[in-house]
């Protein structure tokens, strides 16, 4: 009989640490990237909306700004983002900051709030947003 609850308990335990482990690998794949590799200059590649009124918001903006897919983004340490054209730098420059590991808000020139943003992807190649609207947006690290 000891023998057999020895058994379960042991069983039990090497369970719950394989489910530990695989919990926390999962986690960390999710996560799986540095807050610092969003400093640098980005390169706006595509913007996919979720629902057609995004779309249709998107390619009235494309009609209304036909620089829409020119633009770079130059992320910087100081929570400052820089909206170039070229080598020219615009007026509308932007803030952001972390609210956690995997969000950022994102706020334009005099706005009050921003955009709450989440990370989906980050590496030294690409960069890609989801917003609440479930817009992705997609970045391509400039060269």
């Amino acid at each position: 009989m000891k023998k057999t609850i020895l058994a379960v308990i042991l069983v039990a335990a090497i369970g719950g640490a394989a489910y530990w482990l695989l919990q926390k690998k999962k986690q960390n794949a999710v996560i799986g990237f540095k807050q610092e590799q969003i400093i640098g200059k980005w390169k706006l590649d595509s913007i996919l909306p979720k629902n057609d009124s995004a779309g249709l918001l998107i390619a009235l903006i494309g009609t209304i700004d036909s620089n829409l897919l020119k633009y770079s983004y130059d992320f910087r340490e100081d929570g400052k983002v820089l909206h170039l054209l070229k080598d020219s730098v615009l007026n509308d420059t932007a803030t952001y900051h972390w609210t956690s590991k995997k969000d950022l808000i994102l706020k334009e020139q005099g706005e009050s709030v921003g955009d709450s943003l989440n990370v989906e992807k980050l590496d030294k190649e690409s960069l890609v947003l989801r917003s609440k609207d479930s817009t992705t947006i997609y970045f391509k690290k400039a060269k």
